[in-house]
């Protein structure tokens, strides 16, 4: 049997003594992700004795490949009193453990969310293990399910020292593997913890202990250098070769946010987001110091797909923030006009809106099919008819668009960001509790052509919060053309490094200006 080593406070050490409930390893290829559940799983038969555990995969054919072989790689032969055969996928050990290798791919009917029943449900279990949980055939309802059986309570009985961090039952931990991907597990498990971890942001989604207040997962990470010393040379220097771009930063970085074919693959949540409280603190403030806001407005119209209203403002520098808006399929339009309407008077006597709202050139040509009584009008005539609401045709020209909305996810060097005050910060921001935006730009992909090649042309759906961005980008100037106000530069020292930033900072807080 080979022999596991773990050095102190190497990512693998901090895995091998966690205590989250749910513990998940992630990272670039080969980073040893898989040994470290399966290492996992030996410590929960060792101090649990009797327990019932489960080590899943997707499919049974990826199960028997990868987790399962790699166990039995690790686990002692004179732990083993039976292995798995064909008739029963279960290992049972010598101390009563049983480990029951299942797939976790539902077969049958699908129900409205994607996914069936879980077959996985007749039994209790005190800990799982699910390798490569990012696999397309798991869906959050899988995970769900899968978490609703540690209910398990063997006792803990250590074969040698008591470590009293320690479940005195269960251990009831789900531990995971993940390579970076943009899917559920990012979006509904991965993205709420980076949040809460790098700006102490508490989402709705963030699993949260809600006796004590604090997260039940602890993600840890590593690239695929990290465990070099156990992959031949040759191996790292041909994913090196192969892989460029953003399929480097994910697969040999493994960093979650490089996902190769975004249209818009530099934003960042973690960057270009901020709480409801954040965005109207910041807008009182440039008020206080009588900045002149810009509102601005976006909107595209759709029946049976969503309906997408967009409203922010524009700062002194040029930057970007939404405030607010709606998102709703087979949303009737006559409603529309009032549900924006309901929006501004939110923010009445701080932003008023001046400017027509940039919508969809589409309005102002399509005929309404809902059975309005005057059928020759478009939606942009009824609607500003009949509400007193003023709409004008956006730029339509998608690339350009495209890469002007990118260009405001990049900001300039010289533009601090709003809440860290760092440099470069972004031209563009919108509140978190938006998380229809969100999902659609971390799943707004390049088309691909006949031969799995990306070309210039986005995706024609699911696109709707991107078409609105666009919208109301395209009558900004570009940031290259942006003036900076003096003021709002710095100073010419730092360039020399002449003063220490933070004395400078702490002169400027002094003096009651923001920096």
């Amino acid at each position: 049997m080979p022999t596991y080593r773990l050095e102190k406070d190497s990512v693998q050490w901090g895995f091998n003594h966690s205590r989250a409930k749910i513990q998940i390893f992630g990272g670039g290829y080969a980073n040893g992700k898989t040994t470290a559940a399966a290492v996992k799983a030996l410590q929960c038969i060792s101090d649990y004795p009797g327990s019932n555990g489960l080590i899943g995969r997707a499919t049974y054919p990826k199960l028997k490949d990868t987790i399962q072989r790699e166990f039995f790689k690790w686990c002692p032969p004179d732990w083993i009193v039976r292995k798995p055969t064909r008739d029963d996928n279960t290992a049972y050990m010598l101390n009563g453990t049983t480990v029951n290798f299942r797939y976790i791919q539902q077969r049958g009917k699908l129900a409205d969310d994607g996914s069936s029943t879980s077959n996985l449900l007749s039994a209790t279990y005190d800990w799982i293990i699910v390798d490569q949980i990012e696999d397309p055939e798991i869906s959050l309802k899988d995970f769900l399910d899968l978490a609703g059986r540690l209910r398990g309570n063997t006792p803990y009985r250590p074969q040698g020292k008591e470590d009293p961090t320690m479940p005195d039952t269960g251990p009831r931990w789900m531990v995971v593997t993940s390579n970076p991907t943009h899917n559920w597990f990012y979006t509904d498990v991965v993205q709420p913890f980076l949040l809460w971890k790098q700006r102490g942001l508490k989402t709705e989604k963030l699993m949260v202990d809600e006796e004590t207040g604090e997260p039940i997962i602890e993600l840890y990470e590593s690239d695929t250098y990290a465990n070099r010393a156990n992959l031949e040379e040759d191996y790292i220097r041909m994913l090196e070769a192969m892989y460029k771009g953003p399929m480097r930063e994910r697969y040999l970085k493994g960093k979650w946010a490089a996902f190769e074919g975004l249209v818009h693959s530099g934003f960042d949540p973690a960057k270009h987001t901020l709480t409801r409280d954040q965005a109207i603190a910041y807008m009182d403030d440039c008020l206080r110091r009588h900045v002149k806001l810009r509102v601005i407005e976006g909107y595209d119209f759709g029946i049976a797909v969503p309906s997408c209203y967009m409203f922010g403002f524009v700062d002194d520098v040029g930057r970007v923030v939404i405030l607010d808006g709606f998102y709703q399929a087979e949303f009737d339009y006559t409603e529309h006009a009032q549900a924006i309407k309901d929006i501004r008077l939110r923010y009445a006597g701080r932003l008023n809106a001046t400017e027509p709202i940039c919508a969809d050139p589409a309005i102002f040509r399509r005929q309404v099919v809902a059975g309005h009584k005057d059928t020759t009008k478009t939606v942009a005539q009824l609607l500003m008819s009949e509400s007193g609401l003023y709409f004008r045709a956006a730029v339509s020209d998608v690339l350009t668009g495209i890469a002007k909305v990118n260009s405001y996810l990049n900001g300039l060097p010289h533009v601090r960001h709003i809440v860290t005050n760092e440099t470069p910060g972004p031209l563009f921001y919108i509140i978190d509790a938006l998380e229809w935006f969100q999902n659609e730009i971390g799943s707004y992909y390049w088309r691909k052509n006949p031969f799995g090649m990306r070309i210039d042309e986005p995706q024609d759906h699911n696109d709707h919060a991107m078409d609105v961005m666009k919208y109301m980008i395209s009558r900004l100037p570009d940031p290259s053309k942006i003036v900076l106000p003096a003021d709002k530069l710095p100073p010419q020292w730092m360039y020399w490094q002449e003063m220490d930033p933070g004395d400078y900072l702490r002169q400027q807080r002094a003096q009651g200006m923001r920096v």
